[in-house]
């Protein structure tokens, strides 16, 4: 008679054979496996600090954008004209000249 192999101790001794000779192997593949798994941890931080980041440039810009608008808003004539009149002050009906004073003049004033 033919003795039925036992299936299940053949795959143990396989099994047992198999990881005895591929050590090695094994701890290689374990090795990558941490390794994938903190890069993946680092990518996924850095993600999140470049999404921070983006979120913060875009505040920086709506404040520079608000603040330049209302710079240039009291910066117009009429407002301008209008905080003047406010302190007392008017518009002056002729233009501004310029005051030029030649070197020899300013060199006589200043020995007199």
């Amino acid at each position: 008679m033919n003795k039925i192999p036992d299936w299940k101790l053949i795959l143990k001794q396989i099994a047992q054979k198999g990881i005895v000779n591929n050590v090695s192997f094994i701890i290689y593949l374990s090795i990558l496996a941490i390794i994938y798994i903190s890069i993946s941890h680092h990518a996924e931080n850095t993600e999140r600090e470049i999404v921070k980041i983006a979120r913060e440039l875009k505040e920086q810009r709506w404040k520079y954008v608000d603040q330049k608008t209302q710079i240039m808003s009291l910066t117009k004539e009429s407002s301008l004209e209008a905080k003047a009149n406010k302190l007392g002050l008017k518009i002056a009906k002729t233009p501004p000249f310029k005051i030029t004073i030649n070197q020899n003049q300013s060199e006589n004033q200043s020995e007199n």
